[in-house]
């Protein structure tokens, strides 16, 4: 929960109104502990650390995904 509420609040910093950080029940990969996925384009993080809160909150400002930080799904 602390990881979102970071990242919502980078989100919110930048004044970007049109994005949307949201959290949700299950996504069916608790193998990966927390997880969040960017749409439309369907990239999947594990939310481990801040290192990857900022993989993420890249792709949303810029659209570019971070292929290291990304899960590679089954």
């Amino acid at each position: 929960m602390e990881l979102m509420r970071k990242l919502k609040q980078a989100v919110r910093e930048r004044g970007r109104k049109d994005l949307r950080v949201q959290k949700s029940g299950c996504l069916d990969f608790c193998e990966f502990g927390p997880t969040c996925v960017v749409y439309p384009d369907g990239a999947w993080y594990a939310l481990t650390d801040d290192a990857t809160l900022d993989a993420v909150l890249n792709h949303l400002l810029t659209g570019e995904i971070t292929d290291d930080a990304t899960l590679r799904m089954r």
